[in-house]
């Protein structure tokens, strides 16, 4: 059984409407102004991982085995999951906490790609058995070459969304099929299936893409997995709800919810930018047909990504009224946009050519801006032209940044500071509980002055209770954390005060101590029952390969119908888990008071395996907690 941790979460806050003529588009986080002292800087932390790991023992060779149930999902926070041997059947059946997956949604999992199967089935045991069977039929009812982008969309996107009234099932469908669409057309760019769904197993696709060099030979660049499905793929480009969008209608800046409807009046943005040719703008399909590279370095801009920055320009003007899209539908139909619009309307007009691109923000100096993958991450900004002029905004604008960072398609936001300042320092921040264990999942806002105290990034702690942020030189930096067992300052809505002129090359490292202890499962430890005959045996294996921090997300339309959704971050990191084993009475103990007896316990490892002999006439459990 193969079992991926996952981090404890933190709490959500409010958010407030913005303005114009605010650059960003995106909802300002409100900041109460109230710092509750300086906080002392400390040594750096170790950000090692335990390697503990107990086996009690070796499996009998003798043993004939005639049941087994393999698991491969992610385990969420305060869960568990295993097995249970049910002794009037003598046969295995799953025991969990969580929403059971429907038939169909197993038949689903197992159609998917390896790869995302642990994350698609997480993201359907969040949803009712109804939506499950949804979301489940348009991966069991897809056929090759669709099936693994479709069920990489739904495994990534939100539970919230999938279960709302604006996912329309037949989207992931047309999203999917329109990258092949835009595949036959245009000749810089060619989509790769490794393998499929009729053959299974750990099959993807990818793109290549032809590029002139600087010496003029032509080379063809492969797109990594990770960056094909998240960046080319997704169906989301950053806080608006997928959807099929009315473009006629005037978006309200409240909900970005009122332009949402049903084909054929509603239109879905990458098809609307592949097709649309409106008045007089140009047609993006027709304008990228002539072109058979992607990028020249050779000094001709007659390449794929010059005719899509002269496409973005001649279609949009920089200005705003008090109208303040996210829908990139309405942005095109408007034609008119600061920074907040030009950098979602960049996104879909790249993803819809197939090429990777993500949208740079920073809150401290409100601007955005958008990245392009050519080999690597390559600033871009169409309205002023630049491609790969990092240091523009710092050198050429006198920008002083704090935290800059990306922003993936599900919300989860990485810095990319050092990308943009010559000038860079680290801040490190220890979070423990108060008896100084490290609290993973805790909510870390870095907050910057700039005319008063506004937040200026936010991050999650993982197992080792650390958050890390790259920053600018000569700025006054704050912080607060947040977590279920409390909060750091103690005093609501207020904020640390960190170092007041950050220096170049400089660490800073603090530690916030939470006033409350971690919560523990009480665990009794006993011998595994005795058993007179060898009828029987249960054994378990396990393993966490990898540590997935969960956290909720900052800037999302939908939480206007519910909770703030989930992102999920992948370490590449052992996660730890705890093993139990114990009888009905037990479980049903844990399942109420997370206490109970139980045998063969192995704590806080990473892998491991347990085995006993079942004695007859009951029932036994062998699971794993979070």
């Amino acid at each position: 059984m193969f079992i991926t941790a996952l981090i404890l979460v933190c709490l959500s806050f409010r958010l407030s409407l913005s303005a114009a003529p605010r650059g960003m588009t995106t909802r300002e986080i409100e900041c109460s102004q109230s710092v509750s002292g300086t906080a002392i800087p400390c040594p750096a932390f170790s950000t090692g991982e335990s390697n503990s790991l107990q086996t009690p023992g070796q499996l009998r060779e003798d043993w004939i085995p005639v049941d087994s149930l393999q698991l491969n999902t992610w385990l969420d926070a305060g869960k568990h999951l295993g097995l249970m041997f049910s002794s009037s059947q003598n046969a295995f059946q799953e025991c969990t906490d969580m929403n059971e997956l429907t038939f169909a949604a197993r038949q689903a999992i197992a159609k998917s790609p390896v790869w995302i199967q642990a994350q698609l089935s997480n993201t359907l045991r969040q949803l009712e058995s109804g939506d499950q069977n949804v979301w489940a039929a348009v991966i069991n009812d897809a056929d090759d070459p669709y099936v693994d982008e479709i069920a990489f969309s739904i495994a990534t996107s939100s539970a919230v969304y999938l279960g709302s009234i604006y996912a329309h099932p037949q989207m992931m469908l047309e999203n999917a099929q329109m990258l092949y669409t835009a595949d036959a057309a245009l000749p810089y760019v060619q989509i790769m299936n490794f393998g499929s769904a009729a053959m299974g197993g750990d099959y993807y696709s990818t793109t290549y893409y032809n590029k002139l060099n600087a010496d003029s030979t032509l080379s063809q660049v492969y797109v990594p997995r990770e960056i094909y499905y998240w960046y080319i793929v997704h169906p989301k480009i950053t806080d608006e709800i997928p959807a099929y969008i009315d473009p006629a209608v005037v978006e309200s800046n409240t909900t970005h919810a009122n332009n949402i409807a049903a084909p054929p009046t509603g239109q879905f943005w990458r098809s609307f930018f592949f097709n649309a040719a409106e008045q007089n703008y140009p047609c993006l399909a027709d304008t990228l047909g002539m072109y058979s590279t992607v990028r020249n370095l050779n000094g001709n801009n007659g390449d794929a990504i010059h005719a899509i920055q002269g496409w973005i320009n001649r279609t949009m003007s920089f200005t705003s009224n008090s109208e303040r899209p996210h829908q990139p539908v309405r942005i095109y139909r408007k034609h008119i946009g600061r920074c907040g619009e030009y950098g979602d309307y960049t996104m879909a007009a790249a993803r819809t050519a197939l090429i990777p691109c993500t949208q740079i923000t920073t809150i401290s100096t409100d601007h955005v801006w958008n990245e392009f993958w050519d080999e690597g991450w390559v600033q871009w900004e169409p309205v002023n032209g630049y491609i790969n002029t990092p240091l523009v905004y710092e050198n050429g604008w006198g920008k002083v940044f704090g935290s800059v960072y990306e922003t993936r398609s599900d919300g989860c936001m990485t810095p990319v500071t050092e990308r943009y300042s010559e000038g860079l320092a680290t801040i490190t921040i220890s979070v423990t509980d108060s008896l100084m264990r490290p609290v993973d999942g805790a909510k870390v806002f870095l907050a910057i002055y700039e005319g008063g105290i506004r937040i200026d990034n936010i991050g999650f702690t993982g197992n080792n209770g650390i958050c890390v942020f790259p920053v600018g030189e000569n700025r006054h930096y704050y912080a607060r954390c947040e977590s279920p067992i409390g909060v750091y300052p103690l005093n609501p809505g207020t904020y640390m005060s960190l170092v007041e002129n950050s220096v170049n090359g400089e660490a800073y490292n603090y530690q916030f101590t939470i006033d409350n202890a971690l919560p523990l499962p009480l665990i009794n430890q006993i011998a595994p029952p005795a058993d007179a005959q060898d009828d029987w045996q249960m054994a378990v294996s396990f393993s966490v390969p990898h540590q997935i921090i969960r956290g909720s997300v900052t800037w999302d339309d939908v939480d206007i119908v519910g909770p703030k959704p989930w992102f999920y971050k992948q370490l590449d990191q052992p996660g730890t888990i705890n093993l139990l084993m114990t009888d009905p009475d037990g479980y049903i103990f844990y399942e109420i008071a997370q206490s109970c007896d139980a045998f063969n316990v192995l704590g806080n490892v990473q892998s491991g395996s347990a085995f006993f002999n079942i004695p007859a006439n009951s029932d036994w459990y062998a699971f794993l907690d979070n």
